[in-house]
């Protein structure tokens, strides 16, 4: 099973979606794939460097606000 810190940057940002299979592997799902066909859903691990990391604090302000 993944832990916590498996994932890089997307563990701490508000577009990841960990998504568990039948079979118990772990995947970090960004949510930007699903809305922009040019952004990867399931980005290489660990991400580092994001241009659209947003912190799981500044997510949940944003959606709070629309």
């Amino acid at each position: 099973m993944a832990s916590a810190s498996d994932f890089g940057l997307c563990d701490t940002c508000g577009h990841q979606r960990r998504i568990t299979s039948g079979r118990g592997s772990v995947f970090s799902m960004c949510e930007i794939g699903l809305r922009d066909p040019d952004w990867p859903k399931y980005p290489r691990m660990p991400v580092l460097r994001c241009p659209r990391y947003a912190a799981v604090e500044d997510a949940a302000r944003r959606a709070s606000t629309s």
